[in-house]
This record gives structure tokens, sequence and C-alpha cells, in this order.
């Protein structure tokens, strides 16, 4: 069975990058944008959603209940690299086989029973622990991740962002495991200096306020960092997760 890899996409027709990154891609995209992003992305396949979803979450909560089971790659993603190779050579230029990374990992999670798995949030081959290759200890990275539906998935509709933290935390709270590839991660474009998608909304308020939501249910797990910095005059609060339940 392979899996469906979906790219979830808003007013980006003319700029889905994640395209050319792996073979055979689904876009998913509002009904009244599906002409205009036809017309950007011929051949490729493209599953609508109604107009009235609105928003990266719902959009989530949408896709889960129409595929049952995928992984999502943001639109705007530039490449995938492998991280356990020589530096000189790490990024994957094949979309067969970036399909088949993924397609491995869906598999291997479905012989374990799990129900969240991504790949390594560190883009730094310097920095791969070559003892823990794979892990079911660290929470997925919110630019590329599967999920296989058990009836309890779902994102909160009322968050806003930071829904990569809550699923990882609701995931861990429910199964005690999440399946990470760490041998690779897929690098996106900086999401401040692309129009579109959740750059509609993102800003030092709405970040903060997803951040209490998040901690509200899941209390000391999520700490917030002391460093900040500035991205286009916006705050950018980081936050790290500890699983302590």
């Amino acid at each position: 069975m392979s899996c469906n890899i979906v790219i979830p996409s808003h007013k980006r027709a003319d700029r889905v990058s994640t395209i050319q990154l792996v073979s055979n891609p689904i876009l998913c995209v509002a009904e009244s944008q599906k002409d205009e992003y036809a017309r950007h992305n011929p051949g490729v396949e493209i599953v609508t959603h109604p107009d009235s979803v609105v928003g990266l979450i719902p959009k989530r909560n949408w896709m889960l209940k129409h595929f049952r089971e995928l992984f999502m790659l943001d639109d705007d993603i530039m490449f995938c690299q492998s991280l356990h190779k020589q530096v000189s050579n790490s990024q994957i230029k094949d979309p067969e086989k970036v399909r088949q990374i993924i397609e491995n990992l869906y598999h291997l999670a479905k012989d374990l029973d799990i129900k969240l798995f991504g790949f390594n949030k560190n883009p730094r081959p310097e920095q791969f622990d070559v003892f823990e290759p794979i892990t079911l200890r660290q929470q997925i990275t919110g630019c590329a991740y599967g999920v296989i539906d058990d009836g309890e998935l779902y994102w909160p509709e009322e968050l806003k962002l930071k829904e990569d933290i809550w699923i990882s935390c609701y995931c861990k709270y429910l199964n005690r495991k999440i399946l990470i590839d760490n041998r690779y991660n897929f690098a996106q474009k900086d999401t401040m200096r692309n129009p579109g998608g959740l750059s509609e909304i993102r800003n030092s308020q709405t970040e903060m306020e997803s951040i209490l939501y998040v901690k509200k249910h899941f209390g000391d797990s999520i700490r917030l960092k002391n460093s900040q910095h500035k991205a286009e005059n916006k705050k950018k609060y980081n936050i790290t997760t500890t699983f302590r339940f």
C-alpha cells in the first residue's frame, strides 16, 4: 500500500516548490483556488476541500478524515537532506528517492502501530547522533510529518499555530511513542518571507496565544526558551518540549 503524500497549500499557486521535491504528490487546496493551482501546476493531482474549511488546522482535520493515512509536506520545502552521509553530498535530488524515504517510514510506523511519524528537526549533519538513527521519544517537525488515523487523532481548531507541538504532545500522551527518522531533514523556506499560507496570521501575539493554549493542556511539558530574535519586526517565540506524562 502506497502512502498519500499531500501538500496543503493556500494562495501560493505559482510557487509550490515542494512538487519538485517528491514524486506523485497531491495538492490539497480550497475549491475556489483549484483552477489557479491547476494552471500553475500542470499534471499534479489536486484534491479540493470546501471553501468553508479555513486555516491550516481545519485543513489538516479535513485531510485526516479524507485520506485517513497520509504524510503532509508544507508547500515551501526547498530540499530533503541526508544527515548521516558526507556533508558535501547531503541534498537528495531524486524525487523517487524522497518518496521512498517517506514510504519506508510510513510502513515502519504501521508495523509498529505508531500514529505519528516524521523526520529530524535539526538540519546540521555534524550534529547527527550515529547511535540514534531512529527514535520514539522526540517530536515531529511541523513542515513534514505523517499521521495514521485511529479515530482519536485531531487538532483543536481554536489553535492557530504550534499545531506540531500539540499533535506531538497529544500522540505522546495517547500512545507513548512517536516515530522519528533522524537520518533525514526537510528544509523549509522562512515562512516570514513567503506570502500566503500561515504568514497571514503569524505574529507575536498569535504565537504566544498558541503557546499558552498548548501549555494549558500539557503543562510542564511545554517550556518557553529565553532566547528570542526578530524577523521582519516580529518576535518569534521558541519553545521546547519535554514529555512529562
